[in-house]
């Protein structure tokens, strides 16, 4: 009974239940075939589910290893962690020889999807499953050999660097530490998990977003803190200008004419490369005698090309291009002018930022705050007051396809990157507020007694403040990666598949009404009320601590 006391009760209910779940999902195939569709269950899962846990040990053994060589006084369950490091190494590296089939199953799944599927030449097509080619195959065994093999060898260097002099010691076993914790990192959150692909993404999406959420929350916070000096309103309002009168630069460069020749009749020919307001001007019938109705229209590569079409292509009876262009006599039906985009694109962007900046200096020296502490504050309670879905939305659609445009798609970000970005976003302002209350519950005198012992602003805050507010801030930390997991079902929203977008996946394949809901909704249970179990603890180390 002592034991179940130390139980949290919602976990004695969830304990209870387990039997009769565990009975659904054995007992009844509606619930077992969703289980394994939300769960991402793949082919092959049971060999490559066994390959990643072997590597996952070895991996986790040989980071364990690398921190006890770090430290001179370690506990005595690290030093046995170490101790078994080079054993298992050796024998994971033995067994990639030996008997590679129990390895390559999981190595040749990583390896697959790394690739881009729709583009990679190492893939065969040939069959309706795509897979490796036999020689990718071999090449892909043979390194997974050399690498467990290097990975032993960094073990056994990390195990005889105790014996090397203190500082050389140091920056060795920090080298290590810092290697064996990136193949750590892959495994758990890069690597492919075939056999549990619906988990994977949805855990390494809160993780992910909620470690960019705490930075920007501790951004917004030190923003907060900037304190206005004799010539911050100065500086600042200089630099608005500035900002402004190149935003002006480019307003008054030369601009461009264009011309809408033919008819209406049909179709319209845009040159590509047109600005997109001036084809929904076309579109949408907004020019001068376009009775404000909606016109079809037809990309073109060229101005030569938009007007060959009108001659050439029947559904095709105007033309929207350069007055330049326009030598074959058509009639014109409107003419217009305004500015290119390479002129027009860093005018509203040095516009914006100028006049952000100047309403910022601005409302900074009427109330003596630092202009940038105006700027946080204002961004915390403005996305406060968006809904996160909406937030997913604006930074997963127009957002993103606005910076791949404006970097000619340079930068074209998965819906994961963009979905994971947005709710860093979006709980970074919970966040920031969070940080703020814990940092203001410490003491004043403690700021004054780091400036006392000659502390800079910055060592203060990360070596009296910050570790003593982060024990205040816990519990509602814990809270906000709780919400987070949850709101990461908003991501499918952007065909991210995660677990829900795979419930809704397999509800439309198999039209069955409760299974796939009551079957996400259990995992959801499950994995909140484990994760709230995992918290607990860490309140509980961090409570002892302090005593």
């Amino acid at each position: 009974m002592s034991r179940l006391s130390r139980i949290r009760p919602s976990n004695l209910v969830l304990l209870a239940a387990a039997p009769f779940i565990i009975y659904l999902f054995a007992t009844s195939s509606k619930y077992l075939r969703s289980l394994i569709a939300i769960l991402g269950i793949g082919n092959n899962a049971g060999p490559i589910f066994i390959g990643f846990l072997l590597m996952l040990t070895v991996a986790v053994l040989g980071y364990l290893c690398a921190r006890n060589a770090r430290f001179a006084t370690a506990p005595n369950w690290l030093r046995i962690a170490a101790l078994a490091a080079l054993p298992a190494a050796l024998g994971l590296a033995v067994l990639a020889l030996v008997a590679p089939q129990v390895l390559m199953p999981f190595a040749e799944s990583v390896f697959f999807h790394a690739l881009s599927e729709n583009t990679s030449t190492l893939i065969d097509r040939t069959n309706q499953t795509w897979v490796l080619f036999p020689e990718v195959v071999g090449q892909v065994q043979t390194g997974l050999q050399v690498l467990l093999a290097v990975y032993a060898i960094v073990i056994a260097l990390c195990l005889a660097s105790g014996r090397l002099p203190n500082p050389l010691r140091g920056r060795v076993t920090l080298g290590f530490e810092i290697l064996t914790g990136a193949a750590l990192f892959y495994m758990l959150f890069m690597a492919h998990w075939q056999f549990a692909t619906g988990v994977a993404i949805t855990f390494r999406a809160a993780i992910f977003a909620y470690i960019f959420a705490a930075i920007l929350g501790l951004i917004w916070v030190g923003l907060q803190s900037f304190k206005p000096k004799a010539r911050t309103t100065v500086t600042y309002g200089s630099i608005s200008l500035a900002l402004l009168a190149i935003s002006a630069f480019f307003f008054m460069q030369p601009q461009v004419n264009y011309v809408l020749v033919g008819s209406t009749e049909a179709r319209i020919a845009i040159v590509r490369g047109t600005p997109q307001a001036q084809a929904d001007i076309i579109r949408f019938g907004e020019f001068e005698g376009g009775e404000e109705r909606q016109y079809r229209i037809r990309s073109a590569t060229d101005s030569a090309s938009a007007l060959e079409q009108i001659e050439t292509v029947d559904s095709v009876s105007g033309a929207f291009v350069p007055v330049e262009a326009h030598t074959q006599g058509y009639p014109v039906l409107w003419q217009t002018s305004f500015l290119p985009d390479k002129y027009r694109n860093p005018a509203l962007t040095f516009a914006v930022f100028g006049f952000l900046l100047l309403t910022l200096t601005i409302g900074g020296s009427q109330h003596k705050l630092h202009p940038l502490a105006v700027g946080a504050e204002f961004f915390v309670d403005t996305i406060r007051g968006i809904p996160m879905l909406v937030i997913i939305l604006y930074i997963g659609l127009p957002l993103a396809g606005a910076v791949k445009d404006a970097t000619g798609g340079g930068i074209d970000m998965t819906n994961m990157t963009r979905g994971i970005i947005a709710i860093s976003v979006g709980y970074s302002a919970y966040m920031a507020e969070i940080f703020r209350s814990g940092i203001e519950a410490i003491p004043r005198g403690q700021l004054e007694a780091g400036s006392s012992l000659g502390l800079s602003r910055w060592q203060t805050a990360r070596l009296i403040i910050l570790p003593q507010a982060l024990r205040i801030v816990t519990p509602p930390l814990g809270n906000e990666f709780i919400a987070m997991i949850k709101d990461t079902s908003l991501l499918s929203i952007l065909s991210v598949r995660d677990m829900t977008q795979r419930m809704r996946e397999f509800q439309a394949a198999s039209f069955l009404p409760f299974a796939p809901f009551n079957t996400a909704a259990i995992l959801y249970v499950v994995i909140t009320l484990g994760c709230a179990s995992f918290l607990k603890w860490i309140e509980r180390r961090t409570a002892k601590d302090e005593r």
